[in-house]
């Protein structure tokens, strides 16, 4: 995969783009953007951080940085579902905080609160929290995933 450096202005602009979407101020001094078939890679100082036009944090940026994100804390076996790409359903649910709202992105965390999963909240994520059945949220990233091998290899 090629990857070029961004400009100092295109840094700057990258980094506050960030701040805004997900309150974290980050001061990377190395900001690439790697392109492989129809999808983007940002790489913050050599590490992969974020992808998509969307910005979406992987799970090795989560570990290591606080960011500003609706949580869904899952229980054992649904961190076991996750891991293998599997979309969220209620049941699985132990604890929200931050508003749900249909197509939130969501940081998906085991009661320990490792990070396990990035998803994007369904359209009927209200009825299904409250009625305890149904489809939460449809898995983007997560634990062994390609993004997953892409960023933890380093």
């Amino acid at each position: 995969m090629q990857k070029h450096l961004l400009s100092q202005k295109e840094r700057k602009e990258f980094l506050s783009r960030i701040k805004a979407l997900y309150g974290v101020d980050l001061s990377s001094e190395n900001v690439e953007i790697g392109k492989e078939k129809k999808l983007i890679y940002y790489y913050l100082d050599g590490k992969l951080s974020f992808f998509t036009e969307d910005l979406i944090p992987t799970l090795c940026f989560l570990q290591e940085h606080r960011v500003t994100l609706p949580t869904v804390k899952v229980d054992e076996g649904a961190v076991k579902a996750l891991a293998r790409g599997a979309d969220l359903f209620a049941p699985g649910v132990v604890e929200t905080s931050g508003e749900i709202t249909p197509g939130t992105l969501l940081l998906v965390l085991t009661k320990t609160e490792i990070p396990v999963a990035i998803m994007r909240a369904s359209q009927e994520v209200q009825e299904a929290l409250s009625n305890k059945k149904g489809k939460v949220s449809t898995s983007i990233h997560w634990i062994g995933d390609e993004i997953w091998k892409m960023c933890s290899k380093r």
